[in-house]
């Protein structure tokens, strides 16, 4: 299963990011039950291969809203980010041990005019 692309709207630096729901489902809409699955997202500046700037999981900074129906959210942030663009990618480990990963994206963090 090759990962969905979802590039997050660029956010303005020092700015608040209001959050965003995601919805796991098999091609055929089947949901993908989270019960006992742990979330993790990482953003890293540049590349895919530099150091973490920024880490969350569902137990700091993601919620999952209905694990049964595969419901999570990322949780609302100040984006304390350096300006960069930074890609990230949300992978579930299942309580089988089984790890996915099953979105990928991009977010740019862009210098506001107005901060300090």
């Amino acid at each position: 299963m090759i990962p969905a692309v979802y590039n997050i709207p660029n956010q303005y630096k020092g700015d608040t990011f209001d959050g965003l729901q995601f919805t796991l489902q098999l091609e055929d809409l089947t949901p993908i039950s989270l019960v006992g699955a742990s979330l993790k997202c990482q953003f890293r500046p540049t590349s895919k291969k530099h150091p973490v700037a920024k880490e969350i999981t569902n137990l700091s900074g993601i919620t999952v809203s209905n694990a049964a129906l595969g419901i999570f959210s990322i949780d609302s942030f100040l984006v304390d980010l350096e300006v960069s663009i930074y890609y990230y990618d949300i992978q579930v480990t299942f309580s089988s041990g089984v790890v996915k990963t099953y979105i990928e994206g991009t977010i740019s963090i862009i210098q506001d005019v107005t901060y300090g």
